[in-house]
């Protein structure tokens, strides 16, 4: 079973910078810790082992790899990148994120979730 995750205009072209030096074979999206929003981040690494059990997300650079714990977490998200010197990096923004226990309620970092 796939996996409907929107890469924004932005996303693809950083990946596709990233596929010109790449560092391993793929890019890992696994679950991480939350920013204090109650829901659960996520993070990004290289990696050069696909597991039997990953979803692959190919697109413009690197193929992506999302472990199956985050899948449903990641289906229906979007993917962006930002150059903006205060927030450059990958932002994920995924609505069926669960909330992490006994994280607080609101969001204040602005980072990935």
């Amino acid at each position: 079973m796939g996996i409907a995750v929107e890469i924004t205009p932005n996303a693809s072209k950083a990946l596709l910078k990233l596929a010109q030096n790449p560092l391993a074979d793929y890019i890992r999206i696994f679950q991480g810790s939350s920013c204090g929003c109650g829901k659960g981040g996520f993070q990004m690494q290289w990696d050069d082992h696909k597991r039997f059990s990953d979803t692959v997300i190919k697109t413009s650079g690197p193929k992506l790899v999302v472990d199956r714990n985050a899948k449903a977490q990641l289906h229906g998200g979007t993917i962006d990148y930002s150059d903006d010197p205060m927030t450059r990096g990958f932002r994920i923004v995924a609505p069926n994120a669960v909330p992490n226990s006994g994280s607080g309620s609101g969001c204040g970092c602005g980072g990935s979730h």
